[in-house]
Parts: structure tokens; C-alpha cells; sequence
């Protein structure tokens, strides 16, 4: 996006924070920013936010940060450097190929998908792909972290807190996976996400479980949905503005309470059917969208994660895939940080173990296009193109076998010839990425956790889910 149309949207977000506001139903972030310096309509719950005080709220968010995984050898630098990829959650079926059917989703899915992501090499961090219904409602999030805890050593990226309980049950679990609530402030082994409710609205809930991680500096990644012609203008521009506009309000909620508090600009944007206003996951409007939240937040100055799968195809294969490649190679090449939603098709409702592998090759060839075509005298292989001469070959050439380890090899299909496909059965992506599902779930181990973890997150998490009984 060109800077002039970066600088145009957010000084359009300016205005409307400033003369519409933002309808926020959390007592303790609208006392916060009223502090700062925000107009506060105590009976309509609405803030107005003068400019000189987004400003400086915004000053106050860390540029750079750690989202670290169990060990330092899974830490993720976040400093406009690094393309990482996630899954994403929210997830309540589950898509079962023999039967071409869905069924529900229970809790072993979640240690089952953390175990996947804990193999996949471009799979850098994990959420809780799914709503598990088979424990407590009130503590299906401290079920899901606690699984993913248990099940990868990567960084977890938590969602669907909806309650500053729900939070500080999750600050709870995390500390101990740090070392302590000293450690986890400088050690960020969970982060999460909030999410607003477009239009301009925070919800309460959400909204206080943000200021319980940025208390004890969990960073918060904060996602609008704005749906454009729905939930948002249906001009591209218009659904950025409301976008931009929750966000940013949000991330001064985290700063007016907790100054200096990682947060992280987060967007999962879609697209409209024009016939019957039906969501649009993977649509180019959706893609560009997407794309522009990275700009809008790199004008900030503020890390940002944002969608990239997400197809709104409603079952794995040929849709999803090719929906999620454009998707993600947008927003990778327009410089998104972190990019998620591996697995997931319909609007990222429907876990597919099959679509996870094949969305995985489709973040390894997109980190691998980001590599781009190194140039030095090395690669430009003068002298072996001199060696070679007219009409030779290089297969039998030292530079040859020195190299051609850094072609990118796919985990789920070769280049054999027809023949050998057809006498190996004819098997599609879909066929080999069931495979290699059950290959790894059956070959790997996640890394245990210490005894005395497990032993202290299993009471953390009974006593969440006997809370209100």
C-alpha cells in the first residue's frame, strides 16, 4: 500500500476514535484511559480518544519482543525481521475423510494438532486449534493450554479468553512454565489473542482478560474481525478504517493500564459474498485486506500478526489449498511477522489434519520464496559454467552435490514419473498428508513436561472448571 493511502486511513482512524469513539464495556479500561486523557460518556460506555493521546499510548509499546517457546531454542524474535507461521483456534468440528463428514471436536484433537505442530518444521508456534467439547465449558481454554503445554515445546498462542478469570488462570499455568511470575514478565512462553467486536466495540470480558495480560506482560495479540459491508463498510478502505480504529483502542487500553506492555497489532479480515453477504475467507478482497493491515501496522511502529489461512472453502482439497496459497504469499511478501490459521477451512471452524499437511507445504514454499535468489560469486557459478562449457552437464559436477541440498523438497509428494505414481496407488496430497499424519502421531513424543509441572496444572486446571459449580 502506498504510503500516502497508509497515512490517509490512519489519519480517518483518527477522526472516528476521536469524534465517534469507541463503545468500550469494561469499567476498568475506561477509567484507565480517562486517566490518559480519553473523553469518557460514562452513560452511553463510549471513549473518545483525542489524538495527542493515541499518540502517546502508542509510544509506549515495546517495537521488539520474544514470543519463547519452552526452551531458548524455540524463541521467535518479533522485530520485523522473521516470517513465522501458526495454526490458529476456534475450530468446533472436525472433518473425518472416510466418512466425508464432521464430527465434534473433544480435547485429545488439541494434544493431537500440538503434537503435529510440534514435528512440522514450519510451524513455529501452536494455538489450541480447537473448542474441545468434551470438558467443562467454563474451562475448555485452561483444557486446551494446559494439552498444548503438555504436547509442544513451541511457543503457545492462546484464544477464546473471554473473562479476566479465564486469564488469570492462563497467567497461572504460564508462570510455572517460566519459571515464575518474576520470569514470565521477561520470558513470554503464552501469548493471546482478544478480539474486539466489530463495529467499535470492546467487550467487557475480553476486554478485562486483556489488562490481566498486560499486567503481568503476556503479550496480547488484538483482533478485529471487521467484516466488510456487514460488520464494516463494504469498501476496502471503510472495513480498514474500523479495523484500524478497534485495534488501536485496544492497544491503548493495554498501555493506559499496564505501560509498556507487549501487544501485537493482530487482523483476520474477510471478504463478502455480494449475492447474500456470506463470509469470504481467501477472496483477493480478503487477501488484500489482510495484506494492509500489515502496512497499517508497520505505519504504527507496533508487531503484528495477522490471517493468512482461513479459506472459507467448507471442506479440505483443492479450494482451500489454492485460497490459502494466495492468502498467505500476499501477506507473507507484503511483510507480515506472523501469519495463521494452518488447517482450518470454513472461516477457520473446521480442523482438517489432512488440510494442516497441506498447509504446511504451502508455508514452506512461501518461506521459501521469501528467501529469495542468493547472488555472490558462489552461486553465479562462473567457473563452473566455464568447467561445463556448451552442451555439457552438471549432474556429476562438486557444485552440484554442494547445493542441491537447498532445494526445497516437499514433505508429501515427489516428482516421480507417471508410472511409478500409479504403481505406488494413485495417491493425492490428501491421501499422503493422512498418511504422514498417522505416521507422526505414532513415531513422535513431545519432550515431557517435569512432573512436578504437570502434577500443579492438572490442580490449576480443576480448580478452573469447578468454579461456579
Amino acid at each position: 500500500m502506498p504510503k500516502e493511502d497508509r497515512r490517509a486511513i490512519h489519519e480517518a482512524t483518527l477522526t472516528v476514535m476521536a469524534e465517534t469513539g469507541i463503545r468500550i464495556h469494561s469499567t476498568l479500561a475506561r477509567r484507565d484511559l480517562q486517566r490518559a486523557g480519553a473523553l469518557v460518556d460514562p452513560k452511553a460506555l463510549v471513549v473518545r480518544f483525542p489524538r495527542d493521546v493515541v499518540e502517546s499510548l502508542l509510544r509506549k509499546v515495546p517495537k521488539t519482543l520474544v514470543l519463547a517457546g519452552r526452551t531458548a531454542e524455540f524463541d521467535l524474535p518479533v522485530d520485523g525481521t522473521h516470517c513465522y507461521f501458526s495454526t490458529d483456534g476456534c475450530g468446533f468440528a472436525v472433518w473425518e475423510p472416510g466418512t466425508r463428514s464432521r464430527r465434534d471436536s473433544v480435547l485429545e484433537d488439541v494434544r493431537r494438532t500440538a503434537l503435529l505442530a510440534d514435528y512440522l518444521p514450519h510451524v513455529s508456534m501452536y494455538t489450541p486449534m480447537v473448542v474441545p467439547h468434551d470438558v467443562p465449558e467454563r474451562a475448555h481454554v485452561a483444557y486446551g493450554v494446559k494439552a498444548a503445554m503438555e504436547s509442544t515445546q513451541k511457543h503457545i498462542w492462546s484464544e477464546s479468553t473471554s473473562s479476566p478469570e479465564e486469564a488469570r488462570t492462563e497467567v497461572e499455568m504460564a508462570a510455572l512454565l517460566a519459571g515464575s511470575m518474576e520470569e514470565l514478565r521477561e520470558r513470554h512462553v503464552l501469548s493471546a489473542i482478544i478480539c474486539t467486536v466489530s463495529p467499535l466495540v470492546l467487550d467487557g470480558g475480553a476486554t478485562d482478560a486483556a489488562l490481566v495480560f498486560a499486567e503481568h506482560h503476556v503479550p496480547v495479540h488484538v483482533m478485529s474481525m471487521a467484516h466488510m459491508g456487514v460488520s464494516a463498510p463494504v469498501t476496502l478502505a471503510g472495513d480498514l478504517v474500523v479495523n484500524h480504529a478497534e485495534t488501536l483502542a485496544t492497544i491503548c487500553a493495554i498501555e493506559a493500564h499496564e505501560p509498556g506492555a507487549p501487544a501485537l497489532y493482530g487482523s483476520a479480515l474477510s471478504g463478502m459474498d455480494p449475492r447474500t453477504a456470506a463470509y469470504l475467507g481467501g477472496s483477493p478482497e480478503c487477501d488484500l485486506l489482510c495484506a494492509s493491515t500489515v502496512d497499517l501496522a508497520q505505519y504504527c511502529g507496533i508487531p503484528h500478526s495477522e490471517g493468512g489461512f482461513g479459506s472459507s472453502a467448507r471442506v479440505p482439497g483443492v479450494q482451500a489449498s489454492l485460497e490459502n496459497t494466495f492468502a498467505t504469499l500476499t501477506v507473507a511478501q507484503e511483510g507480515a511477522e506472523i501469519i495463521g490459521g494452518l488447517g482450518c477451512p470454513d472461516g477457520s471452524t473446521l480442523l482438517s489434519y489432512e488440510q494442516f499437511l497441506v498447509d504446511h507445504e504451502i508455508a514452506g514454499m512461501v518461506l521459501r520464496i521469501l528467501r529469495g535468489i542468493d547472488v555472490n560469486p558462489e552461486t553465479l557459478a562462473v567457473d563452473v559454467i566455464e568447467k561445463v562449457g556448451a552442451g555439457g552437464g552438471y549432474l556429476s559436477q562438486m557444485h552440484t552435490l554442494k547445493h542441491v541440498r537447498e532445494i526445497y523438497r516437499p514433505m508429501l509428494w515427489d516428482a516421480d514419473p507417471y508410472d511409478t505414481w500409479v504403481q505406488k496407488g494413485r495417491k493425492d496430497a490428501m491421501d499422503s498428508a493422512q498418511e504422514k499424519v498417522a505416521w507422526i502421531l505414532k513415531n513422535h513424543e513431545a519432550a515431557p513436561l517435569d512432573r512436578e509441572i504437570r502434577t500443579e496444572l492438572d490442580r490449576i486446571v480443576k480448580a478452573a472448571a469447578g468454579k461456579g459449580t
